[in-house]
């Protein structure tokens, strides 16, 4: 008979590991075991709150499998977050260091189990982390450029343990702080280079910023003295010359204060929600709050810890999505926003067209909103723009993004539900997307002469200079007629308020010329990308 083959997957591994457990067991074998089922039950929390799965225990450690990459990373931020801020507060002989690996593969399955290369690269991408770090691969590198608030720095090709083949690294790091170096000095792992450019996952762009001068800088690490508050991040310089045999010097270190709970500031709320919300920031005693895509919050206040508040806050939240939302999508999970009075949201802000957000003026005359002809979207939500958006007598507005992704949210007046929907469709994409309707008046020209191939945004023109930056990001919001047109050697053309559709095509072609373009082309007519017919 023939075996049965086995099941293949792709999924995302995540591997935590505790250093110098074997140390602890040694002072006090009792002790550090209850220690460590503590942090890993701890662990396994924030694991679970992302819809991960523990696959199986190490000993000192787990493994974890996501169906997201974001969601593995996210969740590894905040459980290295969870251990420095315990940490801080335990005494010197309670405190453990993680240093968590994770990758993206095909994994083979054995009953609840998970074996092959994928789960053998993220533990040695977890050896290779600093303590209190992540370490990832260049498959997980890629799928989380633009969605989180990270940095990452280049560990180029690591020679692994047991891993016939290189593997591309990378060690993330909050974006905009330096890493932090250990006390005594920093190891240099085989195949580390001693100064890699850092980077900055900055909307759908790598930007590349002056590095680290060591090759084992490091994420975010427990401070050997908690003499700061846990939430805060040390940025230190290591000194250019070390006496061999010397422990260096830790420079003072200035520190990133966490963003403190502004009401105002909660995404895709209503502003009616917003103002409940002060309540929030005015209750004493363990709190948190959880947010959901589509503007739903939640709080809970005066618990006996911040783990309980998470926990509360997320429940209630989610509870209220399932009551409210009709047909769930994996973006509709919430999300806790603040714990205490710090905010802890581990994604970027909603990518957002610049201010006043849409054009001043509407077509003229007007255009009333079809649903059945609205562009790069698919039938279902023409279909739901049909039968939901159509009933909604309040303010409302169509926002369309990256992706044929579509966007609608109500408000108590026009400026809210703009803001709303594109906040929620900015957030989905990972790119500011433009508002299509406004009630049910359309509030862009749709081109008739060329073929829409997605929507625009800035990152479809990278390399531009400061004054065409700025001009792109005029255009977003800039009234239509308007159009770009590029040419090979990187030069643009930009026309916006033209008369009509051609008017805008040959004044932003004649605009390229005139800059020394060569072979300028039309690229963008509206808020669409384009291509002639």
């Amino acid at each position: 008979m023939n075996e049965p083959s086995p099941v293949r997957r792709l999924t995302t591994i995540l591997a935590i590991d505790v250093i110098g457990f074997s140390t602890l067991t040694a002072r006090n074998e009792e002790h550090a075991l209850r220690l460590l089922a503590a942090r890993l039950s701890l662990a396994e929390t924030y694991i679970k709150q992302h819809r991960g799965r523990v696959f199986k225990m190490t000993g000192d450690g787990l493994l974890a499998e996501f169906a997201s990459p974001v969601e593995a990373v996210r969740t590894a931020v905040e459980i290295q977050e969870a251990m420095r801020t315990t940490n801080a507060l335990a005494s010197a002989e309670d405190r453990l260091s993680l240093r968590i690996g994770a990758n993206l593969g095909d994994v083979v399955e054995s009953g609840n189990d998970l074996m092959g290369d994928a789960v053998n690269v993220a533990v040695r991408l977890e050896s290779i982390a600093p303590a209190g770090g992540i370490c990832v691969s260049a498959a997980i590198y890629e799928q989380i450029v633009g969605k989180l608030t990270l940095g990452a720095e280049d560990m180029g090709e690591q020679q692994v343990k047991n891993i016939p083949r290189p593997i591309h690294a990378y060690r993330l790091t909050a974006e905009g702080v330096s890493p932090v170096p250990p006390p005594g000095g920093l190891a240099v792992k085989p195949g580390a280079s001693a100064a890699r450019p850092r980077l900055l996952l900055v909307g759908g762009a790598l930007v590349a910023v002056a590095a680290a001068a060591v090759a084992g800088a490091m994420l975010l690490r427990d401070p050997p003295v908690p003499t700061q508050p846990p939430s805060q991040l040390a940025q230190s310089a290591v000194p250019p010359a070390v006496t061999p045999g010397a422990s260096p010097p830790i420079p003072a270190a200035p520190t990133a204060a966490p963003r403190t709970f502004v009401a105002a500031d909660v995404p895709f709320a209503t502003n009616r929600r917003r103002r409940e919300l002060d309540a929030y920031a005015q209750a004493e005693g363990a709190k948190a709050l959880a947010i959901n895509v589509r503007g739903w919050v939640e709080f809970a206040t005066r618990r006996v810890d911040d783990r309980t508040a998470r926990s509360a806050a997320l429940e209630a939240c989610n509870a209220t999505v399932q009551r409210q939302v009709r047909t769930t999508r994996e973006y509709d999970r919430c999300m806790i926003y603040a714990v205490g009075n710090d905010v802890v949201w581990t994604f970027k802000a909603p990518a957002m067209p610049p201010q006043p957000l849409v054009a001043t003026t509407r077509p003229s005359p007007p255009i009333a909103l079809d649903p059945a002809t609205v562009p790069l979207t698919n039938e279902p939500a023409r279909k739901q723009l049909a039968d939901d958006y159509a009933k909604v007598t309040r303010s409302k507005a169509v926002a369309l993004g990256r992706n044929r992704q579509d966007w609608w949210a109500p408000g108590d007046n026009d400026s809210e539900a703009i803001r709303r929907a594109l906040q929620s469709c900015g957030h989905v994409t990972g790119r500011p997307c433009f508002v299509y309707a406004i009630g049910d008046q359309v509030a862009v020209q749709t081109p008739r002469k060329f073929r829409l191939v997605e929507v625009f945004t800035p990152q479809d023109l990278p390399g531009l200079d400061p004054p065409q930056q700025e001009a792109v990001e005029r255009y977003l919001v800039a009234d239509d007629w308007r159009a770009i047109a590029v040419a090979r050697n990187g030069r643009i053309g930009i026309a916006s308020g033209s008369a009509s559709e051609d008017a805008a095509v040959e004044i932003a072609l004649r605009e390229c010329a005139r800059a020394g373009g060569s072979e300028c082309a039309v690229s963008a007519v509206g808020p669409f990308l384009v291509t002639r017919n």
